[in-house]
């Protein structure tokens, strides 16, 4: 049987990148399962963390600029259609050269183009939305496929189904009752009730 080639878009920040690379182990393990191969490749740019995380975890990268939707009126604007249509026509390129059987994006910088190429290349697109509240790549998304997954209840998208969120098998499989003394040991914490609080995107270390 050949192999499936998925090419995988979400980059950016933690939030799009990790859920890209669950799926991706999620496929290598469901198809050699299954009796196939699976190759697939992750869309991202230079300066997001898919830069160093997909390499990491074994998976390759294709890289195309960076094209940020202005969020306000701004110049901006006037190049934003030469450089989309320069990255769509960057990333229809990677689709060929690839072989892509199916375009799952993830939201952020790189779904877009993602999202357009795959359109106009008669490929089938799969959405997942990690967000009660979607960004602007996957409402785009979603008006181009019916395929489209969430992670949380009350996302509002065209074609929404309650998927659940993408976990690395180290947090889904993880024994907490069994490592919960260790733990409490590592961080030098008593058996009083813990409160975690973090930040997360980029906004966070700002």
């Amino acid at each position: 049987m050949p192999a499936l080639h998925v090419l995988l878009a979400g980059g950016g920040t933690a939030g799009h990148v990790e859920p890209a690379l669950s799926t991706a182990d999620a496929l290598k393990e469901l198809t050699a399962t299954l009796g196939f191969d699976c190759e697939v490749t992750m869309l991202g740019t230079a300066d997001g963390l898919e830069a160093r995380l997909a390499p990491e975890r074994g998976f390759d990268l294709e890289l195309i600029p960076r094209v940020a939707l202005p969020r306000r009126p701004s110049v901006d604007i006037l190049t934003l259609g030469p450089r989309l249509r320069t990255c769509v026509k960057q990333t229809e390129e990677i689709l060929t050269n690839r072989s892509i059987d199916v375009v799952v994006g993830f939201g952020g910088y790189v779904s877009v183009p993602a999202y357009l190429a795959a359109r106009k290349a008669n490929i089938p697109v799969v959405v997942h939305e990690a967000n009660v509240r979607p960004g602007y790549a996957n409402k785009l998304g979603a008006r181009i496929t019916t395929h489209v997954a969430t992670g949380l209840p009350g996302t509002k998208l065209p074609h929404a189904r309650l998927t659940g969120m993408p976990l690395r098998t180290s947090i889904s499989s993880l024994d907490r009752a069994a490592v919960r003394e260790q733990a409490r040991a590592h961080f030098g914490l008593d058996d009083r009730p813990v409160v975690l609080a973090f930040g997360g995107s980029l906004g966070a270390a700002r």
